[in-house]
């Protein structure tokens, strides 16, 4: 009995760690910012960079725009969002660990 016990305990503990796409998106943003390219374009070069540093993403469509969602051993680790309105994308990256922010951030940028 109590080893079901400490068996349900730590799954819980688990299970509360994880992160999901909505907590990733509603943290403050680590990189933002504007750009002329499309949304497509845009997550095309970025998704493109980030394979270069080693890191993989899922793009997944959104309203006006797509997502870049990087998973982690925890649930998702990064969301980068890039939205087309009237001829300007705006594009915000959020992070679930502050140390995959500064490489994903600087490929971000240099995709604006």
């Amino acid at each position: 009995m109590n080893l079901r016990l400490v068996a349900l305990l730590a799954l819980a503990g688990v299970l509360a760690g994880c992160a999901s796409v909505k907590d990733i998106r509603e943290r403050d943003p680590v990189f933002f910012g504007s750009t002329a390219r499309t949304a497509e374009q845009y997550t095309t070069c970025v998704d493109t960079a980030w394979q270069g540093i080693g890191t993989q993403a899922e793009r997944h469509p959104v309203r006006n725009g797509y997502e870049l969602i990087v998973q982690g051993s925890m649930g998702v680790d990064a969301v980068l969002t890039a939205t087309t309105w009237k001829g300007k994308t705006d594009v915000r990256l959020s992070t679930r660990i502050a140390r995959y922010s500064t490489a994903l951030a600087e490929a971000a940028n240099l995709c604006l």
